[in-house]
């Protein structure tokens, strides 16, 4: 019987899965847009642009896969975003273990930086520049915009299945290859990686979702984040999917996204 409940469940959320998104806008992508070059590797980025005229808000989008590979692309958010009239940047970063911590957090400072850089090219409202991340994108994106005195400045955060405090997982072997050394021999690097230990005071506003039953990176983490948050007095919603693991909640969770969108149009510099 509760496996036929969460059978149900689950068909409830798919069957729900587009409402709230409307196709109510033109989009047009371009694809691999340089950003960044390191000796002989190009980081690029790809770039949703709605029909819709004058400077528009823009979400940087940073995509998960453990440090490692890019198993989540973030197409489908990116999409949902531009098609709610954000300008959408959706971005690569260098990847463990060739490359080590901090690199990819510079690679996401870089690519807010460029983007800033580029508003009038794409019709961007500077003041109006977010981020958006899941996963190990949601690390990266916590990393490189929680501190505005240290990195370029995000309007509002959205962070799904965040890996908040890496200390949590001492035998981790995706931290081991992100960090390079150990929990025993590299503590402080452990510490400093974790976005838990990188909220101050003007931090921007964080919306933060995580899959209820989600094993890979534990609900746990949601509110260490939240805890962190609510300490230093930054604004701070969370969202717990009901049902769903690490991998459903990134696939299906549009209630959620939903609400990410909403919060960072709430969270939004009026003119």
């Amino acid at each position: 019987m509760k496996l036929l409940l969460i059978a149900f469940a689950l068909l409830f959320v798919l069957a729900c899965s587009t409402v709230g998104f409307t196709k109510s806008v033109d989009v047009r992508k371009i694809d691999n847009i340089v950003f960044k070059e390191i000796d002989t590797t190009a980081l690029v980025g790809d770039m949703y642009i709605p029909d819709i005229a004058g400077p528009k808000p823009a979400v940087i989008v940073v995509h998960g896969g453990g440090w490692t590979n890019r198993s989540g692309k973030m197409e489908g958010i990116s999409k949902k975003l531009a098609q709610d009239g954000f300008v959408v940047f959706n971005i690569t970063y260098r990847l463990a273990p060739e490359s080590r911590y901090p690199s990819q957090v510079e690679d996401v400072s870089d690519a807010i930086s460029w983007l800033y850089q580029h508003a009038d090219e794409y019709e961007i409202d500077p003041l109006n520049i977010s981020g958006w991340g899941y996963s190990a994108g949601a690390h990266l994106i916590l990393m490189a915009g929680l501190d505005r005195d240290k990195s370029p400045q995000l309007r509002s955060i959205v962070a799904g299945g965040t890996p908040a405090d890496l200390t949590r997982w001492p035998n981790s072997p995706l931290v081991l290859k992100l960090i390079g050394e150990p929990l025993a021999n590299a503590e402080e690097t452990w510490i400093e990686a974790s976005p838990v230990n990188h909220v101050v005071k003007n931090s921007p506003p964080v919306f933060l979702y995580h899959g209820q039953l989600d094993s890979l990176v534990e609900p746990e983490q949601m509110a260490l984040m939240a805890e962190a948050l609510k300490k230093q007095n930054v604004p701070v919603e969370t969202y717990t999917v009901n049902l769903l693991g690490h991998i459903l909640t990134y696939a299906i969770a549009n209630g959620a996204e939903r609400s990410g969108i909403e919060f960072v149009k709430a969270h939004e510099a009026s003119e």
